[in-house]
């Protein structure tokens, strides 16, 4: 059964900014679930503080690990970890065996992990991004401004799973290397600015209300 839509924004140099644009459209996401991935420092900051500023949308950040993202939230990648993103679970209904304990829910379930960094980062955006191919829910990759090209491969891994991929213009990031990366990689589904995106997302969240 599928779960709510799944946004995840990856960004770095320039990202805060970007991001800042896209929610200052995309006010209202019904059931989708946002995940905001950017590279950050792995000491603790009060990232999820400072987006709770540019939108009205509830801002969380998972402090424990596996952490169901409820619906019609933005969270946001932790400091200092990977975060994987899947289908939530519980225990069956019927008698579980040693190999299926489980079975899936319609839902989105984080996981945190001390994986090593990627591109020098923890969070890496191509972690987030590759660990959603195997959920049912459609699943939307954004990728902002950032130094290196951490997100395209991740882009074209969400691509090929069937999922969608917005990239923001070249000519409006701080830093393009991410997005011109995806560019060789991948035909995007959608290219803007950040307002661009956000108008973009807003009415793909209001087709599937």
């Amino acid at each position: 059964m599928p779960g709510p839509e799944l946004i995840v924004i990856g960004g770095s140099a320039g990202g805060m900014k970007a991001v800042r644009g896209i929610f200052g459209i995309l006010t209202d996401i019904g059931d989708s679930v946002v995940v905001v991935v950017l590279h950050r420092p792995p000491a603790y900051s009060p990232l999820a503080a400072v987006l709770q500023t540019y939108t009205d949308l509830p801002v969380l950040e998972p402090d424990d690990s596996p952490w169901n993202c409820p619906p019609g939230t933005v969270v946001v990648a932790p400091a200092g970890y990977q975060l994987l993103l899947g289908r939530q679970r519980c225990l069956s209904e019927v008698p579980p065996t040693p190999i299926t304990p489980y079975e899936p829910r319609p839902g989105v379930r984080a996981h945190l992990t001390l994986d090593p960094p990627v591109a020098y980062s923890r969070p890496s955006i191509d972690v987030t991004f590759v660990s959603t191919v195997d959920l049912t829910s459609p699943v939307t990759a954004v990728l902002l401004s950032c130094a290196n090209d951490d997100g395209a491969a991740g882009c074209e891994a969400v691509k090929a799973a069937g999922g969608r991929v917005v990239l923001q213009d070249p000519v409006t990031c701080e830093a393009g290397a991410a997005v011109t990366a995806a560019l060789r990689r991948v035909t995007p589904d959608h290219i803007a600015d950040p307002p661009g995106i956000g108008r973009w997302l807003a009415e793909a969240v209001r087709r599937r209300s």
